[in-house]
């Protein structure tokens, strides 16, 4: 099973909407898919229809008895989620003086490894324990960056934090990628953004950019990931466009 962190720690990078349409997009070419909601506003739980409300259990009981199959929710084919909501916000407490806290969701994901091609973990916007735990699990982390000036220069603290989680419990991590959100071309930001993060990390950048399109935050106030509220919107065919092109990049067929 590949393992996926989408993280950055800043907030509004679309974190949850790429999670949320890379999941949807494997599931539909026939992939089992395995979500895994580690931010506690709940958000790609609730893009994909879960009352977050209604919750019985959460990502926090999966992570706390270190097995993640009895927390599992089948949403449609191919497609299931560990889901969260504040519950989860425990973890961040509860957890900070267990040995091994980083490790928790590594060893809650072993039993479940068998079952499912792709692993997506959705993170919060926070250098969290919940977040150290999505990058000590994972096989390879892939960073969504808004087209602006302080985003770009953010992304070095996220850089430091991997590094770290490199050294110390996961040496295995990789930098799958960087991609732009919210990306508009016609602007000399976005332009001057590219460049830069051009320069700075080089094959690392994606091609693929997922420009502004308002279809991408509509569709999960709807529970629908954009293939299925507009399958030919910029957004659709944006998110198809990385889809593909991570699949490439991690040796998929």
């Amino acid at each position: 099973m590949l393992k996926i962190a989408i993280a950055n720690n800043k907030g509004g990078v679309a974190k949850t909407t790429s999670a949320l349409n890379l999941m949807a997009y494997y599931a539909q070419k026939g992939y089992k898919v395995l979500g895994v909601d580690l931010d506690p506003q709940g958000n790609l739980s609730d893009s994909l229809g879960i009352n977050i409300d209604d919750l019985k259990f959460t990502a926090y009981e999966a992570l706390k008895s270190k097995d993640v199959v009895p927390f599992i929710t089948e949403i449609k084919e191919n497609l299931s989620i560990v889901a969260s909501n504040l519950d989860l916000e425990r973890g961040n407490l509860d957890f900070v003086s267990m040995m091994g806290r980083e490790l928790l969701l590594k060893k809650a994901l072993k039993k479940a490894e068998e079952n499912y091609d792709i692993c997506i973990i959705d993170t919060s916007p926070s250098l969290s324990t919940l977040t150290l735990n999505a990058l000590a699990a994972a096989d390879t982390i892939y960073i969504p960056l808004r087209s602006g000036y302080f985003e770009m220069r953010g992304s070095g603290v996220l850089i430091d934090v991997i590094n770290d989680v490199r050294e110390d419990v996961n040496p295995d991590l990789k930098i799958g990628g960087v991609f732009l959100t919210q990306y508009d071309s016609r602007t000399n930001m976005s332009l001057e953004v590219t460049k830069r993060l051009e320069d700075h990390f080089g094959s690392s950048l994606l091609k693929s950019k997922i420009r502004n399109n308002i279809a991408l935050a509509e569709a999960p106030a709807l529970a629908q990931d954009i293939f299925t509220y507009k399958p030919t919107s910029n957004g659709s065919k944006d998110y198809k466009k990385l889809a593909e092109e991570i699949l490439k990049r991690e040796g998929f067929k």
